[in-house]
């Protein structure tokens, strides 16, 4: 038996009694081809390039270029996520005036 829960709050959805949502995203980076002028081809890149090899080695695992992702959400966080799906909302402070 498959066991589903609400991917935001927690809510056990195996029972079937209150609907499951399904969220699935696609993140990648945008190709925007950039175009090439005389400039760039006359650049001489080789110790640019030597620079970040030997640099690359300590940065940590670069995220990957392509994730697809998938939420099951119950129906109240599934309107919450209509409403603010980049959760925008939640960055938002309310300071007093001092």
């Amino acid at each position: 038996m498959l066991h589903f829960s609400c991917d935001l709050c927690g809510k056990d959805l195996t029972d079937g009694r209150d609907a499951r949502y399904v969220v699935r995203m696609e993140v990648f980076p945008a190709n925007d081809p950039a175009e090439l002028t005389d400039a760039d081809l006359s650049d001489d890149n080789l110790e640019a390039i030597g620079e970040l090899l030997r640099d690359g080695d300590s940065d940590p695992e670069p995220a990957p270029a392509y994730q697809k992702l998938r939420y099951d959400l119950c129906p109240a966080c599934h309107q919450k996520f209509l409403a603010d799906p980049l959760n925008r909302e939640a960055q938002k402070f309310d300071f007093s005036e001092n």
